[in-house]
């Protein structure tokens, strides 16, 4: 009986374990700043981490600077440099 009882305690915090919710991660503001042809652009994105706040503010340089055109290959290379290399 005292077994059921363990084994009963033990089941019940490892099921109620996974319905707690814990923290959502700690969020903060990173700013980048881009320079392409002397037009200067500032992107502040609030992420949980730097990786996924760069992703997204390269995202928004390349389709910023591309604006919608057709590039040339040269072009389009010089616009990813200068997206996945932001300013200090």
């Amino acid at each position: 009986m005292k077994q059921v009882f363990i084994a009963m305690i033990l089941l019940l915090t490892q099921t109620t374990a996974f319905a707690w919710k814990s923290k959502d991660p700690q969020t903060g503001v990173y700013q980048f700043k881009f320079q392409y042809q002397g037009e200067k652009l500032e992107i502040e994105k609030p992420a949980g981490s730097y990786e996924e706040a760069f992703q997204k503010a390269a995202e928004i340089c390349f389709k910023h600077y591309r604006q919608g055109k057709a590039l040339s290959e040269d072009q389009g290379l010089d616009i990813i440099d200068v997206c996945a290399n932001p300013r200090s």
